[in-house]
């Protein structure tokens, strides 16, 4: 983290510079202190009606490393990445607006459903487990302030989807195993998995992160041992369909039977 750190005190003030700027934080692996072996992931979020223009961002004038720094700056996907010292660095940007409907789907307990760039619930967990790298008018510190109660909606609302719609998958995926239809199968199998999942982090008061190192959250946060032994059995091979079908329903009720919380503080940030 300590190279992520030194990154991101050369990369903020550059853009900065250029003004609007609201907060700026850094999430994933090297800031969270999983692995030292990963891009630098930086978020920018801008307190204007759009990013800068690629023009405009110091991009060349950071970039240290072999080759071109690459800009893109598309609809919903603005992001340079660039080389510094031979790190990977990726600066992404985002509106206020942008940021804060991201929060508000997820106070709401949506944010998670469908498969979407970004999801807005791993948005905002990247945010929340992060770490806050720039807040001049203290805006970022406000909004990590009102996440810091956990939203009883994502509780509740999680945990009805799952229950409503576990029977209908469990009967499908009951079908595809007896078919040996593999691809539908694990089609099925991550979309309730996914749905699964946000009802477990939100059941332990959790912001669901993005699934890569999942393990390592699980075991950051302490969660329950029982569910983690499930999850990671379903993954362990030799596991046939039907199997696999078994582990997933065990997984599920498990969760559903895990204490309903009715809001109060996330559980401890991790360090």
């Amino acid at each position: 983290m300590d190279t992520a750190l030194r990154i991101a005190r050369q990369v903020v003030p550059s853009y900065r510079a250029l003004g609007g700027l609201a907060f700026a934080y850094g999430q994933g692996s090297v800031f969270t202190g999983f692995t030292a072996d990963s891009d630098v992931d930086i978020v920018l979020v801008w307190d204007r009606d759009g990013p800068p223009a690629p023009s405009d961002r110091p991009v060349e004038k950071l970039h240290t490393g072999r080759g071109v720094p690459v800009t893109f700056h598309q609809p919903g996907f603005v992001l340079d990445r660039l080389d510094i010292g031979g790190f990977q660095v990726d600066v992404s940007h985002k509106t206020r607006r942008v940021f804060d409907g991201w929060a508000s789907d997820v106070r709401s307990g949506r944010g998670w459903e469908g498969v979407e760039y970004p999801t807005p619930l791993y948005a905002i967990a990247g945010f929340a487990y992060g770490t806050l790298l720039a807040d001049g008018a203290g805006t970022g510190a406000e909004v990590r302030s009102q996440l810091s109660t956990f939203p009883p909606a994502l509780v509740e609302r999680s945990r009805s989807v799952l229950a409503e719609e576990l029977p209908s998958y469990d009967r499908d995926l009951a079908t595809c195993a007896r078919r040996g239809d593999g691809w539908l199968f694990h089609d099925l199998l991550s979309k309730v998995m996914r749905h699964a999942l946000v009802t477990w982090f939100a059941a332990e008061r959790r912001y669901c992160p993005h699934p890569k190192w999942l393990h390592h959250w699980v075991a950051r946060f302490g969660m329950d041992p029982a569910i983690a032994g499930l999850e990671r059995g379903l993954w362990a091979p030799p596991v046939s369909l039907a199997r696999r079908r078994e582990l997933l329903l065990a997984m599920a009720d498990r969760i559903l039977q895990l204490p309903v919380a009715r809001g109060g503080p996330v559980a401890g940030r991790p360090t």
